[in-house]
């Protein structure tokens, strides 16, 4: 007989979570606790989260995203594919990692090339800030990873300062013009901004 929990996660794709924001239960009902978990916030087609997937079946891994016309594609993928340790979720990040995701859990967040909004007045809605890395750290087991990048140098510089209004001790901080985190495995929008000659920026914390 399926927990409460379990039907709120209910499967309507082998690899698509369907997610009720009013009861909100832990992402542990669906992956096995004892596994890593690798978190990807802002997937997209899921490029990067299904190779990483596929060469590592004893991590467990998750996308977030709230546009469904990129994230069919990769639900599509990792089940023509039948990647078992790959779930998608389309709802909020910030509401989905503070109610489902538990203190220490997370291995690694991955956070690539999310949105700039370049314009001045739109700045406050760009996802990473003091507190969000906070919320972060709150959930990353001890030694685990955020992994961030972009192509918009505002937007790194803002990622860096984002850094120190954390107010947090991070046990490691790395900034590069490389990629640091499975350099042969990349995004959609990377590859993408890569080919067009666009300046990268990655940046990496460690708890």
């Amino acid at each position: 007989m399926r927990t409460l929990n379990e039907h709120l996660f209910e499967e309507t794709r082998t690899s698509l979570l369907r997610y009720d924001p009013a009861n909100r239960p832990e992402i542990s009902t669906v992956f096995p606790a004892d596994a890593p978990l690798e978190v990807e916030i802002g997937c997209g087609k899921g490029k990067f989260l299904i190779a990483r997937a596929a060469e590592n079946p004893w991590i467990n891994f998750l996308g977030i995203d709230m546009v469904w016309k990129w994230m069919r594609y990769a639900v599509h993928r990792s089940d023509r594919r039948q990647i078992r340790n790959v779930k998608f979720i389309r709802t909020e990040a910030k509401d989905f990692i503070v109610h489902s995701l538990r203190a220490g859990g997370v291995s690694t967040f991955h956070v690539y090339f999310p949105d700039p909004w370049p314009k001045r007045r739109h700045r406050k809605r760009r996802l990473v800030t003091g507190e969000f890395l906070k919320l972060l750290h709150s959930r990353l087991e001890d030694g685990g990873l955020i992994e961030l990048a972009t192509d918009h140098e505002d937007y790194f510089l803002q990622m860096e300062e984002a850094v120190v209004r954390s107010a947090i001790s991070w046990k490691g901080v790395r900034t590069t013009g490389e990629r640091l985190f499975e350099a042969q495995t990349r995004t959609n929008y990377e590859l993408k901004y890569a080919a067009a000659g666009r300046h990268l920026q990655y940046l990496e914390l460690q708890k």
